[in-house]
Protein backbone atom coordinates (compact mmCIF):
# COMPACT_ATOMS: atom_id res chain seq x y z
CA UNK A 1 0.00 0.00 0.00
CA UNK A 2 1.18 3.53 -0.24
CA UNK A 3 -0.11 4.99 2.72
CA UNK A 4 3.16 7.40 3.38
CA UNK A 5 3.33 8.95 0.40
CA UNK A 6 -0.89 9.71 0.26
CA UNK A 7 0.18 11.59 4.07
CA UNK A 8 2.76 13.45 2.24
CA UNK A 9 0.21 14.64 -0.46
CA UNK A 10 -2.52 15.62 2.24
CA UNK A 11 -0.16 17.46 4.19
CA UNK A 12 0.95 19.05 1.39
CA UNK A 13 -2.46 20.55 0.50
CA UNK A 14 -3.20 21.05 4.10
CA UNK A 15 -6.64 18.42 3.34
CA UNK A 16 -8.00 16.12 6.14
CA UNK A 17 -8.67 13.26 4.70
CA UNK A 18 -6.43 9.72 5.63
CA UNK A 19 -5.60 6.75 4.26
CA UNK A 20 -6.84 4.76 6.84
CA UNK A 21 -9.98 3.58 4.60
CA UNK A 22 -7.96 2.78 1.53
CA UNK A 23 -8.65 -0.98 0.56
CA UNK A 24 -6.55 -2.31 -1.61
CA UNK A 25 -7.53 -4.28 -5.18
CA UNK A 26 -6.60 -8.05 -5.57
CA UNK A 27 -6.75 -7.30 -9.04
CA UNK A 28 -4.14 -4.10 -9.39
CA UNK A 29 -1.89 -6.23 -10.95
CA UNK A 30 -1.75 -6.91 -14.90
CA UNK A 31 -3.65 -10.14 -15.12
CA UNK A 32 -4.27 -10.12 -18.73
CA UNK A 33 -6.75 -12.15 -18.05
CA UNK A 34 -7.45 -13.21 -21.57
CA UNK A 35 -11.21 -11.71 -21.79
CA UNK A 36 -12.63 -10.74 -25.16
CA UNK A 37 -12.63 -7.52 -25.87
CA UNK A 38 -15.80 -6.65 -27.77
CA UNK A 39 -18.48 -3.63 -28.37
CA UNK A 40 -21.29 -3.64 -26.04
CA UNK A 41 -23.04 -2.76 -23.65
CA UNK A 42 -22.81 -3.45 -19.70
CA UNK A 43 -25.06 -2.32 -16.74
CA UNK A 44 -25.46 -2.19 -12.71
CA UNK A 45 -28.38 -3.41 -11.41
CA UNK A 46 -27.95 -3.15 -7.38
CA UNK A 47 -31.14 -4.98 -6.72
CA UNK A 48 -29.13 -8.33 -8.43
CA UNK A 49 -25.97 -7.77 -6.18
CA UNK A 50 -24.89 -5.98 -9.74
CA UNK A 51 -24.51 -2.49 -8.57
CA UNK A 52 -20.73 -2.76 -9.68
CA UNK A 53 -21.13 -4.03 -13.24
CA UNK A 54 -19.68 -0.86 -15.06
CA UNK A 55 -17.02 -0.63 -12.69
CA UNK A 56 -15.83 -4.25 -12.70
CA UNK A 57 -16.05 -4.03 -16.60
CA UNK A 58 -14.24 -1.09 -16.84
CA UNK A 59 -11.72 -2.65 -14.42
CA UNK A 60 -11.35 -5.96 -16.70
CA UNK A 61 -10.12 -3.78 -19.44
CA UNK A 62 -7.62 -1.34 -17.12
CA UNK A 63 -5.94 -5.11 -16.34
CA UNK A 64 -5.08 -6.10 -19.67
CA UNK A 65 -3.68 -3.10 -20.88
CA UNK A 66 0.39 -3.87 -21.38
CA UNK A 67 3.10 -1.74 -20.93
CA UNK A 68 3.86 0.48 -23.31
CA UNK A 69 0.10 1.31 -24.35
CA UNK A 70 -2.05 4.66 -22.80
CA UNK A 71 -4.92 5.28 -20.57
CA UNK A 72 -7.10 8.05 -20.70
CA UNK A 73 -9.64 8.98 -18.19
CA UNK A 74 -12.10 11.61 -17.67
CA UNK A 75 -14.36 11.19 -14.68
CA UNK A 76 -15.86 13.21 -11.97
CA UNK A 77 -15.80 11.58 -8.80
CA UNK A 78 -13.36 8.95 -7.44
CA UNK A 79 -14.38 8.07 -3.35
CA UNK A 80 -14.93 5.37 -1.43
CA UNK A 81 -14.06 1.83 -0.98
CA UNK A 82 -15.08 1.48 -4.79
CA UNK A 83 -12.69 4.46 -6.19
CA UNK A 84 -9.73 3.14 -4.36
CA UNK A 85 -10.17 -0.42 -6.39
CA UNK A 86 -10.06 1.81 -9.30
CA UNK A 87 -7.34 3.46 -8.30
CA UNK A 88 -5.32 0.82 -7.21
CA UNK A 89 -6.11 -1.10 -10.77
CA UNK A 90 -4.87 2.05 -12.55
CA UNK A 91 -1.83 2.36 -10.27
CA UNK A 92 -1.06 -1.59 -10.91
CA UNK A 93 -1.36 -0.48 -14.75
CA UNK A 94 1.11 2.95 -14.19
CA UNK A 95 3.71 0.23 -11.95
CA UNK A 96 4.31 -1.83 -14.97
CA UNK A 97 4.89 0.84 -17.64
CA UNK A 98 1.04 1.77 -19.25
CA UNK A 99 0.98 5.79 -18.99
CA UNK A 100 -1.92 6.86 -16.71
CA UNK A 101 -3.55 9.93 -17.60
CA UNK A 102 -6.83 11.47 -15.70
CA UNK A 103 -8.82 14.33 -15.63
CA UNK A 104 -11.09 15.22 -12.61
CA UNK A 105 -13.39 17.06 -11.28
CA UNK A 106 -12.15 19.37 -8.26
CA UNK A 107 -14.56 17.92 -5.92
CA UNK A 108 -13.76 14.78 -3.30
CA UNK A 109 -9.98 15.37 -4.36
CA UNK A 110 -9.49 15.30 -1.07
CA UNK A 111 -10.79 11.61 -0.48
CA UNK A 112 -8.17 8.72 -0.25
CA UNK A 113 -9.17 7.38 -3.72
CA UNK A 114 -8.32 10.77 -5.57
CA UNK A 115 -5.61 11.66 -2.99
CA UNK A 116 -3.18 8.33 -3.74
CA UNK A 117 -3.87 8.80 -7.48
CA UNK A 118 -2.64 11.91 -7.48
CA UNK A 119 0.16 12.16 -5.32
CA UNK A 120 1.32 8.41 -6.99
CA UNK A 121 0.83 9.97 -10.58
CA UNK A 122 2.03 13.55 -9.94
CA UNK A 123 0.33 16.34 -11.78
CA UNK A 124 3.27 17.07 -14.74
CA UNK A 125 1.75 16.09 -17.87
CA UNK A 126 5.39 16.04 -19.38
CA UNK A 127 5.78 12.54 -17.35
CA UNK A 128 4.05 10.13 -18.74
CA UNK A 129 1.52 9.39 -16.44
CA UNK A 130 -0.40 12.22 -14.40
CA UNK A 131 -3.45 13.78 -13.27
CA UNK A 132 -4.92 16.78 -14.18
CA UNK A 133 -7.74 18.70 -11.75
CA UNK A 134 -9.24 20.95 -13.33
CA UNK A 135 -8.92 24.53 -12.09
CA UNK A 136 -12.50 27.00 -12.60
CA UNK A 137 -13.77 26.46 -9.48
CA UNK A 138 -17.78 26.52 -9.92
CA UNK A 139 -19.07 30.02 -8.39
CA UNK A 140 -20.84 28.00 -6.19
CA UNK A 141 -17.28 26.53 -4.62
CA UNK A 142 -17.82 22.80 -4.65
CA UNK A 143 -17.05 21.66 -8.35
CA UNK A 144 -14.41 22.74 -11.15
CA UNK A 145 -14.23 22.83 -14.86
CA UNK A 146 -12.16 22.88 -17.78
CA UNK A 147 -14.20 24.44 -20.47
CA UNK A 148 -17.74 24.85 -18.46
CA UNK A 149 -18.60 27.01 -15.12
CA UNK A 150 -19.91 24.54 -13.42
CA UNK A 151 -18.28 20.84 -13.01
CA UNK A 152 -16.13 18.15 -15.27
CA UNK A 153 -18.98 15.44 -15.04
CA UNK A 154 -17.60 13.09 -18.19
CA UNK A 155 -17.29 9.56 -17.32
CA UNK A 156 -15.04 8.04 -20.51
CA UNK A 157 -12.31 5.51 -20.80
CA UNK A 158 -9.80 5.31 -23.57
CA UNK A 159 -7.20 2.40 -24.16
CA UNK A 160 -4.84 2.98 -27.16
CA UNK A 161 -5.12 -1.45 -26.49
CA UNK A 162 -6.83 -3.80 -24.49
CA UNK A 163 -5.08 -7.36 -25.40
CA UNK A 164 -5.12 -7.26 -29.30
CA UNK A 165 -7.80 -4.62 -29.44
CA UNK A 166 -6.44 -1.20 -30.28
CA UNK A 167 -8.77 2.36 -30.32
CA UNK A 168 -10.93 1.03 -27.27
CA UNK A 169 -13.31 3.82 -25.98
CA UNK A 170 -15.67 3.12 -22.87
CA UNK A 171 -18.44 5.97 -22.95
CA UNK A 172 -20.30 5.69 -19.44
CA UNK A 173 -22.92 7.19 -16.93
CA UNK A 174 -20.85 6.24 -13.84
CA UNK A 175 -18.87 7.32 -11.35
CA UNK A 176 -16.46 5.48 -9.39
CA UNK A 177 -18.59 6.15 -5.83
CA UNK A 178 -19.87 4.09 -3.11
CA UNK A 179 -23.25 5.01 -3.47
CA UNK A 180 -23.14 4.14 -7.44
CA UNK A 181 -22.57 0.43 -6.42
CA UNK A 182 -25.04 0.42 -3.16
CA UNK A 183 -28.33 1.47 -5.33
CA UNK A 184 -27.51 3.49 -8.71
CA UNK A 185 -28.13 2.10 -11.75
CA UNK A 186 -26.20 2.50 -14.58
CA UNK A 187 -24.61 1.64 -18.16
CA UNK A 188 -21.75 1.74 -20.06
CA UNK A 189 -20.75 1.05 -24.08
CA UNK A 190 -17.40 0.01 -25.04
CA UNK A 191 -16.74 0.80 -28.79
CA UNK A 192 -13.60 -0.92 -30.39
CA UNK A 193 -11.22 -0.10 -33.41
CA UNK A 194 -12.85 3.17 -34.22
CA UNK A 195 -10.01 5.01 -34.51
CA UNK A 196 -11.87 8.18 -35.92
CA UNK A 197 -13.80 8.68 -32.84
CA UNK A 198 -11.12 7.80 -30.60
CA UNK A 199 -9.37 10.51 -32.34
CA UNK A 200 -12.20 12.54 -31.64
CA UNK A 201 -12.24 11.69 -28.15
CA UNK A 202 -8.66 12.57 -27.53
CA UNK A 203 -8.84 15.77 -29.33
CA UNK A 204 -11.98 16.70 -26.50
CA UNK A 205 -9.26 15.50 -24.02
CA UNK A 206 -6.64 17.89 -25.18
CA UNK A 207 -9.06 20.79 -24.74
CA UNK A 208 -9.91 20.26 -21.29
CA UNK A 209 -6.37 20.59 -20.39
CA UNK A 210 -6.19 23.80 -21.67
CA UNK A 211 -8.29 24.73 -19.36
CA UNK A 212 -10.09 28.07 -22.15
CA UNK A 213 -13.66 28.41 -20.41
CA UNK A 214 -16.27 28.69 -23.34
CA UNK A 215 -20.18 28.18 -22.69
CA UNK A 216 -20.45 27.30 -26.47
CA UNK A 217 -17.84 24.82 -26.86
CA UNK A 218 -20.36 22.22 -28.05
CA UNK A 219 -19.03 20.26 -31.27
CA UNK A 220 -19.78 17.18 -33.18
CA UNK A 221 -18.18 14.59 -35.05
CA UNK A 222 -19.73 11.44 -37.08
CA UNK A 223 -18.09 8.92 -38.16
CA UNK A 224 -18.18 5.06 -39.46
CA UNK A 225 -16.55 2.47 -37.66
CA UNK A 226 -16.87 -1.33 -37.10
CA UNK A 227 -20.08 -1.03 -35.06
CA UNK A 228 -21.90 1.24 -37.66
CA UNK A 229 -22.99 5.02 -37.65
CA UNK A 230 -21.60 6.97 -34.56
CA UNK A 231 -21.78 10.96 -33.45
CA UNK A 232 -19.94 11.97 -30.69
CA UNK A 233 -21.03 15.65 -29.30
CA UNK A 234 -19.47 17.65 -26.72
CA UNK A 235 -20.21 20.22 -24.18
CA UNK A 236 -21.35 22.71 -22.95
CA UNK A 237 -23.42 24.38 -25.15
CA UNK A 238 -26.16 27.65 -25.91
CA UNK A 239 -28.72 25.61 -27.66
CA UNK A 240 -29.90 22.39 -27.45
CA UNK A 241 -28.82 19.44 -29.43
CA UNK A 242 -30.60 16.57 -28.10
CA UNK A 243 -33.61 18.95 -28.88
CA UNK A 244 -32.84 19.55 -32.30
CA UNK A 245 -31.74 16.03 -33.44
CA UNK A 246 -35.31 14.54 -31.92
CA UNK A 247 -36.86 17.39 -34.84
CA UNK A 248 -34.96 15.32 -37.17
CA UNK A 249 -36.74 12.50 -36.41
CA UNK A 250 -40.32 11.19 -37.07
CA UNK A 251 -42.61 8.47 -36.31
CA UNK A 252 -44.47 5.67 -38.06
CA UNK A 253 -48.13 5.43 -37.03
CA UNK A 254 -50.14 2.52 -35.28
CA UNK A 255 -47.48 2.24 -32.37
CA UNK A 256 -44.59 0.73 -34.38
CA UNK A 257 -42.03 3.93 -33.38
CA UNK A 258 -40.39 3.55 -29.93
CA UNK A 259 -38.74 5.83 -27.58
CA UNK A 260 -37.55 4.63 -24.75
CA UNK A 261 -35.42 6.74 -22.36
CA UNK A 262 -33.90 6.57 -18.66
CA UNK A 263 -32.97 9.84 -17.02
CA UNK A 264 -31.47 10.23 -14.45
CA UNK A 265 -32.11 14.36 -13.78
CA UNK A 266 -34.91 16.25 -15.92
CA UNK A 267 -35.28 19.77 -15.00
CA UNK A 268 -37.89 22.43 -16.96
CA UNK A 269 -35.12 24.11 -18.13
CA UNK A 270 -35.29 20.83 -21.04
CA UNK A 271 -38.17 20.98 -20.92
CA UNK A 272 -38.13 21.51 -24.69
CA UNK A 273 -36.75 17.77 -25.28
CA UNK A 274 -40.44 16.79 -23.21
CA UNK A 275 -42.43 19.12 -25.45
CA UNK A 276 -40.63 17.44 -28.92
CA UNK A 277 -41.47 13.75 -27.63
CA UNK A 278 -44.92 14.76 -26.52
CA UNK A 279 -45.08 15.93 -30.31
CA UNK A 280 -44.13 12.77 -31.37
CA UNK A 281 -46.40 10.80 -29.45
CA UNK A 282 -48.96 12.54 -30.66
CA UNK A 283 -47.73 11.90 -34.09
CA UNK A 284 -47.76 7.95 -33.32
CA UNK A 285 -44.71 7.15 -31.29
CA UNK A 286 -44.66 4.85 -27.99
CA UNK A 287 -42.49 6.66 -25.24
CA UNK A 288 -42.16 5.54 -21.96
CA UNK A 289 -39.74 7.02 -19.53
CA UNK A 290 -38.08 5.58 -16.83
CA UNK A 291 -36.58 8.54 -14.36
CA UNK A 292 -35.22 10.04 -11.41
CA UNK A 293 -35.44 13.16 -9.88
CA UNK A 294 -37.84 15.93 -12.73
CA UNK A 295 -39.57 19.05 -12.20
CA UNK A 296 -43.20 19.33 -12.22
CA UNK A 297 -43.12 21.16 -15.73
CA UNK A 298 -41.70 18.02 -16.96
CA UNK A 299 -44.12 16.00 -15.27
CA UNK A 300 -46.69 17.62 -16.41
CA UNK A 301 -45.80 17.45 -20.62
CA UNK A 302 -45.96 13.93 -19.80
CA UNK A 303 -49.32 13.57 -18.40
CA UNK A 304 -51.40 16.17 -20.69
CA UNK A 305 -49.40 13.79 -23.56
CA UNK A 306 -50.40 10.39 -22.66
CA UNK A 307 -46.36 9.42 -22.05
CA UNK A 308 -45.85 6.44 -19.95
CA UNK A 309 -43.46 7.25 -17.32
CA UNK A 310 -42.26 5.19 -13.97
CA UNK A 311 -39.51 6.41 -11.24
CA UNK A 312 -36.49 5.02 -9.88
CA UNK A 313 -35.58 7.98 -7.70
CA UNK A 314 -34.52 6.51 -4.03
CA UNK A 315 -31.19 5.75 -2.65
CA UNK A 316 -33.16 2.57 -1.30
CA UNK A 317 -34.16 -0.17 -3.30
CA UNK A 318 -35.31 -0.67 -5.74
CA UNK A 319 -32.62 2.82 -6.34
CA UNK A 320 -32.26 5.63 -8.18
CA UNK A 321 -31.28 5.60 -11.97
CA UNK A 322 -28.24 7.15 -12.97
CA UNK A 323 -28.02 6.23 -16.66
CA UNK A 324 -28.88 9.13 -19.12
CA UNK A 325 -29.88 7.63 -22.58
CA UNK A 326 -32.67 7.19 -24.94
CA UNK A 327 -33.04 4.61 -27.43
CA UNK A 328 -35.32 4.66 -30.45
CA UNK A 329 -36.07 2.00 -33.18
CA UNK A 330 -38.77 2.34 -36.25
CA UNK A 331 -38.44 5.94 -36.77
CA UNK A 332 -38.22 8.08 -39.67
CA UNK A 333 -36.06 10.97 -40.57
CA UNK A 334 -32.68 12.21 -41.51
CA UNK A 335 -30.33 9.32 -40.27
CA UNK A 336 -32.89 7.78 -38.13
CA UNK A 337 -31.33 4.10 -38.77
CA UNK A 338 -33.81 0.86 -37.83
CA UNK A 339 -32.21 1.22 -34.37
CA UNK A 340 -30.67 4.38 -32.58
CA UNK A 341 -28.94 4.64 -28.82
CA UNK A 342 -28.06 8.04 -27.37
CA UNK A 343 -25.96 7.69 -24.15
CA UNK A 344 -23.49 9.43 -21.72
CA UNK A 345 -22.85 11.75 -18.89
CA UNK A 346 -25.13 14.09 -19.92
CA UNK A 347 -28.44 14.62 -17.89
CA UNK A 348 -31.50 16.64 -19.27
CA UNK A 349 -30.69 20.02 -17.05
CA UNK A 350 -29.53 22.61 -17.31
CA UNK A 351 -25.99 22.48 -15.64
CA UNK A 352 -25.57 19.65 -18.25
CA UNK A 353 -26.30 22.04 -21.29
CA UNK A 354 -25.21 25.28 -20.54
CA UNK A 355 -22.31 24.67 -17.74
CA UNK A 356 -20.52 21.24 -17.40
CA UNK A 357 -17.81 19.57 -19.62
CA UNK A 358 -20.10 16.56 -21.21
CA UNK A 359 -20.53 13.96 -23.52
CA UNK A 360 -22.72 12.30 -25.29
CA UNK A 361 -22.76 9.21 -27.69
CA UNK A 362 -24.71 8.11 -30.80
CA UNK A 363 -24.89 4.88 -31.38
CA UNK A 364 -26.70 3.26 -34.89
CA UNK A 365 -26.34 -0.63 -33.76
CA UNK A 366 -28.55 -2.97 -33.77
CA UNK A 367 -27.19 -5.38 -31.50
CA UNK A 368 -26.31 -2.65 -28.72
CA UNK A 369 -30.07 -1.28 -29.24
CA UNK A 370 -31.07 -4.69 -28.52
CA UNK A 371 -28.82 -4.59 -24.84
CA UNK A 372 -30.60 -1.32 -23.90
CA UNK A 373 -33.80 -2.08 -24.91
CA UNK A 374 -33.25 -5.45 -22.45
CA UNK A 375 -31.72 -2.98 -19.65
CA UNK A 376 -34.94 -0.19 -20.23
CA UNK A 377 -37.54 -3.10 -19.73
CA UNK A 378 -35.90 -4.54 -16.49
CA UNK A 379 -35.98 -0.57 -14.97
CA UNK A 380 -39.49 0.05 -16.40
CA UNK A 381 -40.50 -3.22 -14.44
CA UNK A 382 -38.77 -2.41 -11.44
CA UNK A 383 -39.42 1.22 -11.49
CA UNK A 384 -42.40 2.72 -9.55
CA UNK A 385 -45.84 3.62 -11.21
CA UNK A 386 -46.59 7.65 -10.42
Amino acid sequence: MRKSSLSTLIASVLLAATASSAASDPGSGHKDSGDPVVSGAVFSNPTVDNGDGVGQHIRRLVDQVSPGEQIRVANFVISGDTGMDFTESLLGAHDRGVQVQVILDGWQIDKPAAALLIDELGTDKSAGSWVHVCGNLSPEGTTSSCIGTKGQHNKFYLFSKVGDKKNVIVQSSANFTDRNVLSYWNNAVTLVGNHRLYGAYNEYFSDMLKEEQDPDYHWSRSTGGPDGPVTVSFFPSVSDPVEDRLRELGCKQNGRSEIRIGMSEWDGARAGIAQQLAQMQQQGCQVKVVHGPIDDEVRAIFDSSGIDHRALSTNEMPGRIHSKYLIAKGLTGRQSGSQLVITGSHNFNHTSLHRNDETYLEIRNRDIYKEYEENFETMWNTAVTE
